[in-house]
């Protein structure tokens, strides 16, 4: 502030955050929440701590915070596939299909098979995507 007066508090996404005499930030859990869901869905850490006025190490601490609570799984279970005879049939349809995966990833109840070949940039859109819902 220009005359050297901090305020006691700033509205940050709709939520009172309380600033000390010193100008740190008391943090609401409502907000640290909306922040790391934000970024789970896709947004940068750097933008987000820029958005909300945090320090970016802070905002990272959260995310990691997060992960390990719980609530968003910090690692997930990958299953190999079971080995199949090959198809006499180079164009598989129905059931049969599943065959061609080369891997299945389950994220709590969610669960991504994942096809030869398949684009790994994609493949990352969805699992962000899945994760994001959890």
């Amino acid at each position: 502030m220009l005359d050297g007066m901090m305020p006691e508090e700033v509205k940050v996404w709709g939520f009172t955050v309380p600033v000390s005499s010193s100008g740190r930030r008391k943090w609401p859990d409502a907000l640290r929440a909306k922040a790391v869901q934000t970024i789970l869905a896709g947004a940068g850490i750097r933008e987000t701590a820029e958005e909300i006025g945090a320090n970016k190490s802070l905002v990272a601490l959260w995310v990691k915070k997060a992960g390990t609570s719980g609530k968003n799984p910090a690692f997930v279970e990958v299953v190999a596939p079971v080995a199949q005879p090959p198809s006499a049939s180079p164009h598989v349809n129905g059931p049969e299909a599943a065959s061609s995966t080369s891997c299945r990833i389950s994220i709590g109840a969610a669960a991504v098979e994942i096809l030869l070949g398949y684009p790994a940039d994609h493949l990352v859109e969805v699992l962000r995507a899945v994760r994001a819902a959890q």
